[in-house]
């Protein structure tokens, strides 16, 4: 009976044992419930709405504010669940625009803060959207599945759903996108979706014919020493690594289109004052750089009479697209004087005297071309440069689909102990300095700007590792205008897609597309402007080029446009007989009292320098474009900056009435401006 009483007593005080931890349990859970820190937060957003509350009903509204946690529900985005709203309290309210985080109210964006039950928080932010402690939200623990995005790189988020190169309001996004492709990313690296990249780098084919050994030394030693902007990398070449490369290459044979001249051509004089002139007139600076003027889409011509033969120069300005079949500079048609006396310039004045000289005759050993063969592939050069004939694969780098969401624990820092284990900083340090993580790395060194590297960084991250529902993602179908016939052998002749956009296709050098041209200028303009254009736009450097294209094709060019590129919302010549002065003198009225338009157009010599000269522009535009233009000028182009006043119909007819009228030289009427 005592073993009975030991054993009861040991029970019951076992039970009391476990009956004071449970109820201690209890106890501690809605005591830590209330300690969280979002009730906090809670508390002091109640307390400023109450300082901020301008009636007793917005006393009451304050007062009334539960302490809760708060969430928003997606179901249609992969379920998604955020609580950030729970301390993030006034995102939604504008009196909160100033208000300490993290009460401050969003500030407008595309999506925010209307649609915040559209997208929540971490579709753009990332983090933790499930988390109630701020820790955990913003992922501050190291090695956290998803961390907070950095703010300079939010941008990144748009890509999730933007697919296409140009991202509206993601600037950085956009810039980052393009310098991926220009710098030749997907030649090593390969991204599921990417699928249309080809590399603008030169086909290497004849470089024998081109420039010499020496320079060719100095190019792989260090590019940007020779061409401070160009986007070719820095490999870190040894010497011999050097030597056997230039070897390779100097073995590679012209392709079949690479004829060069007569010898004793290249050897006639030319006049060098008369190239400069052909020089400027030919507005090489529209694409190309020279001592830091010119756009920049085309290499720095600075120094290229350093680099290339005098021979080849003439042979390449007679038909570059013979060299490099995807080059886009036009064919000039220039004449054999235009040659001699334009390569004369250039080879004599556009030179680097730090350059090396040509030397002797080089004939590359065997083995060292061999050698050279295995760097090139090695390195991956096959991935952007190509050499007719010859089938080099590269050798790919990782792929990179989905890097975006890659955890930090799995990334290799090697030796950057330095660095934040987050992958906005791996990503920073291997676009700046790819090998400082350790020996034997093969990614060369692009020489980016801080800049540059935020904005690649920020194009990176936009590669999530699953694409986001269908509903979220914004379907920009590409342009596949091919220009046909005859029109397209001329359109591939004179390069006009390196500048314009047909359709959406081409390039965006030129602010004019050529959609709807045949609805907007006159074909007896166009002709003329073809054969010799002029300045439309003083305040642009970036100008149509003269082609020196025969008259019967510049005939043809105006005649097609006329007939196909038209658009039939634009109404046709509205005043047949002329404006009448009643309708010149109102819209005169228009132009310089109530609109100021002088302020951007110049008349007469007189007025801004932003838009387009109007002097003599019934000669250059359709009457009834010119009216359809000032009814919505956006609908031309979205990002021109003419402001759309919203016209009524008469006040547009007669500011156009105005407009064509102006004769080709007028002197502004002086009112006093």
């Amino acid at each position: 009976m005592a073993g009975q009483d030991v054993s009861s007593d040991r029970l019951w005080f076992w039970f009391a044992v476990s009956s004071t931890v449970f109820v201690g349990i209890l106890a501690i859970s809605p005591v830590k419930d209330y300690l969280r820190e979002y009730r906090t937060y809670q508390e002091r957003y109640r307390g400023l709405l109450l300082e901020t509350a301008g009636s007793a009903a917005e006393v009451r509204k304050a007062r009334s504010v539960d302490i809760a946690i708060r969430q928003i529900w997606i179901p249609a985005f992969e379920d998604r669940v955020d609580r950030c709203v729970t301390c993030h309290l006034g995102v939604e309210n504008p009196r909160m625009a100033e208000a300490p985080q993290p009460f401050r109210s969003h500030p407008a964006t595309p999506h925010a803060p209307e649609y915040f039950q559209r997208f929540g928080c971490v579709a753009c932010h990332r983090g933790q959207g499930r988390a109630t402690s701020l820790a955990e939200a913003h992922g501050d623990t190291p090695d956290w599945e998803s961390p907070l995005l950095p703010r300079e790189f939010t941008e990144a988020s748009c890509g999730r759903c933007h697919p296409g190169d140009a991202v509206p309001e993601a600037s950085l996004l956009s810039e980052g996108r393009a310098l991926v492709r220009r710098a030749g990313c997907f030649a090593c690296h390969k991204v599921n979706g990417i699928d249309d990249w080809s590399s603008d780098a030169p086909d290497l084919n004849g470089l024998s014919l081109k420039t010499s050994p020496e320079w060719l030394r100095a190019w792989l030693r260090a590019p940007r020493d020779l061409q401070p902007n160009t986007l070719m990398p820095d490999f870190g070449l040894s010497e011999p690594e050097i030597e056997a490369l230039v070897a390779f290459l100097w073995a590679q044979p012209p392709s079949p289109s690479q004829t060069l001249g007569p010898a004793d051509e290249a050897a006639l004089p030319g006049d060098p004052g008369r190239g400069r002139t052909l020089f400027g007139e030919s507005r090489c600076v529209s694409c190309h750089t020279i001592e830091g003027r010119g756009n920049g889409s085309a290499p720095d011509v600075a120094a290229v009479g350093s680099k290339v033969g005098r021979r080849w120069l003439m042979a390449y300005l007679r038909d570059p697209h013979a060299f490099q079949p995807r080059t886009p500079m036009p064919r000039y048609n220039f004449s054999r004087q235009d040659l001699l006396d334009l390569s004369s310039y250039i080879v004599s004045e556009l030179t680097d005297p730090q350059v090396p000289a040509p030397g002797a005759l080089f004939r590359p050993p065997q083995k060292a071309v061999e050698e050279g063969g295995r760097l090139y592939r090695k390195y991956g050069c096959a991935g952007c440069h190509r050499i007719a004939g010859s089938d080099l694969p590269a050798e790919a780098g990782p792929e990179l689909t989905g890097i975006g969401d890659k955890p930090a624990a799995l990334l290799d820092f090697g030796a950057r102990a330095d660095l934040p284990r987050t992958l906005p900083a791996w990503l920073a340090a291997k676009v700046a300095n790819p090998r400082s993580f350790g020996e034997g790395l093969k990614m060369p060194r692009f020489g980016f700007t801080d800049d540059q590297v935020r904005a690649v960084v920020t194009a990176l991250l936009s590669l999530g590792a699953r694409p986001v529902p269908q509903a979220y993602r914004v379907q920009e179908p590409r342009p596949r205008y091919e220009p046909p016939g005859r029109f397209g052998a001329l359109v591939e002749r004179y390069r006009c897609l390196a500048c314009h956009q047909i359709e959406g296709v081409g390039g965006d050098i030129s602010r004019a597309p050529l959609t709807v041209e045949g609805s907007r200028v006159r074909r007896e303009w166009l002709v003329r402007y073809m054969l010799l254009p002029g300045t439309i736009r003083p305040l642009l450097t970036d100008r149509m080029i003269p082609l020196r294209m025969p008259r019967e094709e510049a005939v043809f060019f105006a005649e097609f446009m006329e007939n196909v590129f038209v658009d039939n919302s634009v109404p046709g010549e509205i005043f047949p007989g002329g404006p009448s002065p009643r309708e010149v003198e109102r819209g005169r009225s228009l132009f310089f009292e109530r609109y100021g338009c002088q302020a951007c157009h110049m008349v007469g010599g007189r007025g801004g320098y932003y838009g387009p000269l109007l002097d003599g522009v019934g000669e250059r535009l359709e009457s009834g474009w010119v009216l359809w233009w000032l009814l919505g000028p956006q609908r031309w182009r979205a990002d021109v900056r003419c402001p759309n006043y919203g016209l009524e119909e008469k006040d547009a007819r007669d500011l156009a009435a105005y407009v064509v009228s102006i004769p080709a030289a007028v002197a502004a009427p002086d009112r006093g401006r």
